[in-house]
């Protein structure tokens, strides 16, 4: 990338999405402070998702409305991401942190490593990743300013100001992948995409989400039926490989499960196959989820996905969820 052709990158082309107004006060009513905050302390947004590329926003809400965020892969390239995000009202520069779950090229792009050491922007991933990095072009432009910043399992991440990533490996192909589990002003979101299973460790990793970003990527039978080459299909199916519709939906069920009763309320799907799924196979499997209906959304590979609001529960609302009610 020419540095002439950098400055469009960072030209906001569409207008922050504004808060949403308070609700008029009853007449005769004493008006106090609203129960929760006008906006959203975070907030995701996808900017596609599939075989061709995946990249994710999470944004964290600052009180002067400089928000910052994190982007979760990088699968696109620079020019896409900044299109995408301007739609959503933000851009490249109020990226702080990169979190890598793998250095599949559909989840890292090299040719972010040089705008990543000009925009001073940290890279997280786990250290069993950072060779496939050390071979990507231009991986110089990072390791040398030292924005790069291997984890191991277990390990706190300061990603943005007031929120925290905790990583946990899973299996995936020869290196794995990481998923991430962040917490930050009373909220959690878990982000887990390209594993072949779900590992009870990951369950009881994402207990008590707010919101919960997770592959659903093969409908069993359209793979079983597919004409790809037979080894990819093993590949796909197997432990090491990536997630069926299914197998997603028993792994909402068992992380709602495993957290406060209706805390769960956001579920993100992530990576759906282009060959071997379909957005109607997709919402059949979810339609009979009790407790969230129209609060599943599917990803698209080219397009972004809506801003999804978080925010945290009041504290009478918190203190009933943590009774079980």
């Amino acid at each position: 990338m020419r540095q002439a052709e950098r400055p469009e990158l960072f030209t906001q082309s569409a207008q922050p999405e504004t808060s949403e107004p308070l609700r008029s006060a009853t007449p005769g009513r004493r008006v106090g402070r609203p129960m929760l905050p006008v906006r959203p302390v975070l907030s995701l947004c996808n900017l596609g998702s599939g075989s061709g590329g995946n990249a994710t926003l999470l944004r964290r809400a600052s009180r002067d409305g400089a928000d910052e965020a994190c982007l979760i892969d990088a699968g696109f390239g620079p020019r896409t991401v900044a299109t995408r995000m301007a739609q959503a009202g933000l851009d490249l520069t109020q990226v702080r942190t990169l979190c890598v779950t793998h250095f599949d090229r559909d989840h890292f792009k090299p040719r972010w490593c040089s705008l990543l050491g000009d925009l001073g922007v940290r890279v997280f991933c786990h250290r069993w990743h950072v060779p496939e990095l050390e071979r990507c072009r231009d991986a110089w432009c990072l390791l040398d300013a030292g924005l790069v910043h291997a984890f191991d399992d277990g390990d706190q991440l300061r990603v943005l100001p007031g929120v925290t990533a905790r990583p946990m490996r899973c299996q995936h192909d020869r290196q794995g992948t990481s998923a991430f589990r962040f917490d930050g002003a009373g909220l959690s979101v878990g982000f887990a995409t390209d594993l072949g299973h779900v590992p009870g460790g990951l369950l009881d990793h994402f207990a008590g989400l707010d919101a919960l970003c997770i592959e659903s990527n093969y409908d069993h039978g359209m793979t079983t039926r597919s004409a790809r080459p037979t080894f990819v299909n093993r590949r796909n199916l197997s432990d090491s490989g990536h997630l069926s519709n299914e197998q997603a939906r028993d792994a909402v069920v068992e992380i709602a499960r495993r957290g406060p009763f209706g805390r769960l309320r956001e579920v993100l799907l992530l990576h759906r196959s282009s060959q071997c799924n379909h957005p109607t196979k997709v919402r059949k499997c979810f339609a009979d989820l009790p407790g969230f209906v129209g609060r599943v959304l599917q990803t698209q590979p080219r397009r972004r996905t809506r801003w999804l609001a978080l925010r945290p529960w009041p504290a009478v609302r918190r203190a009933q969820l943590g009774l079980g009610w």
